[in-house]
């Protein structure tokens, strides 16, 4: 495979086929049903993990050694360390601000016992998408599409949750509370570029 996202054995990684049909949408001789590429995993290379928002791009420095890696070395602690420093850097930076703002910032401690990484390590690690089809969907059950995952993600890592609540800078109006233009009703469920 190749790490552009394509194959060079005829499969795809766009919802196209492997067997002459289109490749705009997964779609073969009209009949609207999807058809997924046959290759085996193998024929294909992983070019970066991002199960949660914001780990791989925020937390971790060696992009690909965590790439690389897999969710069993997330759960199993390679990456923790890194992340530690990571979480350090970004509280010796915003500490003082949400201070200012009222808000209690969780804490970071070298050897993982602070609140930041006790609170956090069950949302982000393994850095997979976690879906339970029991409980009901919304961010950290899957992701709908209006849900406020970074805001939710970033007062994980950030704020000390005990009194708090996780939706605490999903509440401050920072940003749009909602789309200008509504989700469609079916698929893609996005509306048109405007």
């Amino acid at each position: 495979g190749t790490t552009d996202g394509g194959t060079t054995d005829g499969g795809t990684t766009d919802g196209g086929t492997t067997d002459g049909g289109t490749t705009d949408g997964g779609t073969t001789g009209g009949t609207g049903d999807f058809v997924f590429a046959g290759d085996s995993p193998d024929a294909y290379t992983r070019v970066d993990r991002m199960g949660m928002p914001a780990v791989a791009t925020a937390l971790i420095t060696s992009k690909d050694d965590y790439n690389a890696a897999d969710p069993a070395d997330d759960a199993s602690g390679d990456f923790v360390p890194e992340i530690i420093n990571s979480l350090s850097f970004l509280h010796n930076a915003l500490d003082g601000d949400l201070r200012g703002l009222g808000l209690p910032p969780c804490t970071v401690v070298g050897d993982g016992s602070g609140s930041c990484v006790q609170q956090g390590a069950p949302l982000i690690l393994p850095d997979t998408l976690k879906i339970n089809t029991g409980d009901v969907a919304g961010f950290p059950n899957g992701r709908l599409l209006p849900d406020p995952v970074m805001d939710i993600t970033l007062a994980v890592v950030l704020l000390e949750l005990r009194g708090v609540s996780v939706s605490t800078l999903a509440d401050i109006p920072l940003n749009p509370g909602a789309n200008d233009v509504e989700f469609q009703r079916e698929f893609p469920w996005l509306a048109a570029p405007n």
